[in-house]
Formats: structure tokens, sequence, C-alpha cells
């Protein structure tokens, strides 16, 4: 079992004892089971027997997560999108299983997980062509040895992505770049950082820049911002002054950086919603064993209809949400096979609308929850509150709610205008 925060353990031990994540996985497997091959079974059973035993007994619930990464890199489980290592089993639906296996033993590691592991290496798996430096950068970082992060939302610039301010200027050796971004998750602890940037904002789809920078490049800052919410994970604030980067660390050349940029919003918006179902299914399992387990007026307090009917709702809505995230996982295939416009537009409102339901959805499992098992669950000696506390950040992430229907509209309104007025 992980080491607890320091609050006073007023649970009954009796009842403690059998809210394990053990338990939790074997009740979500339940759930799960039905809607995967024999294939992802297995390897969600062999990612949980991982968890169970390499990583729960090391999680310090009051230290930062990342000494937990090279742990994960040994496993090879810090992404599952894109072939890497050993192992056969790659691809948006394993990514999900490993988002949700991981988020149900810790959120926390999960969110700086997923930000390193998957958001920050697949723009290179998805470009790095035939570039050592690339490859070196990928064996560091999934060996969980060095961290990643991803710099695109800028202070005067936090929706509106694409019109960022922070400028690239060329150079024959290379790429300089200045500005400043925020909410750069895991940068204060980072060695490697994708950053976005432009030669002319006044014309940003057609001069954009993707390129990495290394902690130690001159010129680069970082500081931490103050999130309670997440104590163990750094979000942060990324300085560029003047950080030269050379070609061997540019991605996508001018230009190309904007397709890269929301090409690659596509995953992350997909991995957001295997750690939002895995939060959820971590607190209603939870309260489901806590409330058949604590007795009240000689009962389990479940037997109360007030109690148990708001969670069969809850659980139908979590059951559904989970089937729609793995269909959303095999629709991203077809993203990748057929790299056509109606697959990239299809693809883009698919996954903006089911990031919307799974982190909306996260947050309500994780907030009625609480209030099924009452106290106790507002304590650190449950992991509801931590859960409650990374799925408000879920929301945000890869795009707050309103930038999701934003987009979904303006898909939408993109079909409008193919259609044939006239035969109407």
């Amino acid at each position: 079992m992980f080491k607890e925060a320091p609050g006073v353990q007023i649970i009954d031990p009796e009842i403690k004892k059998h809210i394990t994540t053990r338990n939790i996985y074997k009740i979500f497997n339940q759930f799960i089971y039905p809607q995967l091959s024999s294939e992802e079974y297995e390897f969600l059973l062999e990612v949980e027997e991982f968890m169970l035993t390499e990583i729960e007994p090391k999680i310090d619930l009051t230290e930062d997560v990342y000494e937990l990464f090279p742990i994960l890199g040994k496993g090879n489980y810090m992404q599952r999108l894109n072939p890497f290592g050993e192992g056969k089993h790659f691809g948006m639906r394993y990514e999900l299983l490993l988002a949700m296996a991981t988020s149900i033993v810790d959120p926390e590691l999960d969110l700086a997980r997923v930000v390193s592991g998957l958001i920050f290496t697949n723009p290179i798996f998805q470009n790095r062509k035939d570039n050592p430096k690339m490859d070196q950068i990928l064996r560091d970082v999934l060996s969980g040895e060095k961290i990643g992060c991803i710099c695109i939302t800028e202070p005067k610039q936090g929706s509106d992505a694409v019109n960022m301010k922070t400028i690239a200027e060329e150079y024959p050796t290379g790429i300089t770049v200045t500005g400043e971004k925020i909410f750069t998750t895991n940068g204060p602890k980072a060695d490697y950082f994708i950053v976005y940037a432009v030669t002319d904002i006044k014309q940003p789809r057609k001069t954009m820049y993707q390129a990495i920078a290394e902690r130690g490049f001159e010129g680069l800052e970082t500081a931490r911002l103050g999130i309670p919410a997440v104590p163990r994970v750094h979000i942060g604030q990324t300085k560029f002054n003047q950080v030269h980067i050379p070609p061997e660390n540019i991605i996508a050349g001018r230009g190309k950086g904007y397709e890269h940029l929301f090409s690659g919003l596509v995953a992350e918006r997909g991995d957001i919603v295997g750690s939002s179902l895995g939060v959820s299914w971590l607190s209603l399992i939870t309260a489901f064993l806590y409330t058949n387990l604590r007795v009240q007026f000689g009962k389990p307090i479940y037997n109360f209809e007030a109690v148990s009917f708001p969670m069969t709702e809850l659980f139908s809505e979590l059951m559904a949400a989970t089937s729609l995230g793995l269909q959303m996982g095999t629709e991203y295939r077809k993203f990748v096979e057929h790299p056509e416009y109606k697959f990239i537009r299809y693809n883009a409102a698919l996954s903006s609308g089911v990031k919307t339901i799974a982190s909306k959805l996260s947050h309500k499992i994780a907030y009625e929850a609480q209030h099924l098992c009452g106290g106790i669950a507002y304590t650190d000696n449950l992991r509801m509150d931590r859960a409650l506390n990374v799925s408000r950040i879920q929301e945000v992430i890869g795009g707050s709610r309103n930038i999701q229907r934003f987009l979904i509209g303006r898909v939408l309104k993109d079909m409008l205008k193919k259609l044939d007025w006239e035969q109407i």
C-alpha cells in the first residue's frame, strides 16, 4: 500500500482493509471485460498487476509523482499509443486502458504521465523520420529518466492557441525563440520542451514552427504556478529569452507547425478521455465499496434508496461513457490510417465531444460520490477528494469545455456548407 498523507485515520480499519486498489480493479474489470478483445483484456490485467506490485508500494502522497516515471519506463508504460520497445500492444485503445488503470491507482501520476509520455512524444513519433537526435529524446523520455512537456498556451492567448505571439527568428544555424508560455504541465521539472512559435504573428498558420528546447539552453527559464488541486504535479510558466534551437531539434519547419499542432490535439484529447474515465471508476467504485461496508441505522447505507438509486444512475452513465471512449479509440485508427480531411475533421469533432462528456462526467461522479459517502470522503482517509481535484484539472487541459463545443460547432458549420441547397 502507498504511503498515506499525514492526516489522522478515522475510517474503520475493517472497512479500510477492503477498499483496496486490487478490489477496485476487480470490480472495474467486470464492467469493462465484455467490451475488450482477449488481447486487450490480457494487456489490462498485465498493467494492473504492474501497478499493484511495482507502482503502488512506492507511491508517496506527500511527494511529487516524477520519481515514479523511471518505474513506468521499465515496464514500457509511459505510453502505449505508438509502437516503442518490446511488446505488441499499441494503439489508442491500449493507451486508453493504460490511462484508466494508472488513474485508478494514482490520478496525479497519470496526469503527468500523459503529458510527458504521450502528448510530448506523439509529435516526435509522427514526424521524426531519420533523426538520431529525436530517437535519443524518445528513449530518454519513454524510459522515464527524462521529462517532457509541451508549450502552447500564452498569457494573452489562452483559448486562441493559433494566434500566438511567441516569435521564431530564422538563422542558418536554426531558430531563436522569444516569448512566454503558461500552464506547461511538467514544465518546472522538464528536461525537454516542445514549443510552438511563429515568424510572423499576422500569419501564424503559414509561419508556425514546432521545435524542442532543452533544459540548459541559454535563455530558457521555468517557474511553478500555484495550482493547489494537483500538489504533486508541477504546472508552470516557461520563458524563452532568445533561446536558440538547432536544426536537429526542429520537428516541423515554417508552416508545418500549424498542421502538427492540431493533429496532435486529437491524440491529446483521446488520452484525457482515458484519464477522466479512470478517475470516474476510482471515485464511483470506492463509493460503492464504502457504502456497502458502512453501517448506519442497522444496515449498510447502500441499502437506502437515497444512496443506491443515485449510484446506479452514475454507474449507467459511466458505462455508456466508457463504451463511447473505447469506440473513439477504435475510430482513431481511421485518423492514422487515412489522413484525409474528412477523417481529420471527424476525429477532431469526435475527440472534442467525447473529451467534453468524459471530463465533465468525471467531475460529476467524483463530486456526487463524495456526497453519497459523507464526511469521510472529504478526508485523506480515502482518495476521493484527490480524484475530485484531478477531475477539475482534466476539464481544462486540452481545451476548456466551451472550446471543445466551439470546435464541434465549427465542424458542423463546415458540414453545412457542403450541402447542395438547390436540391433540398
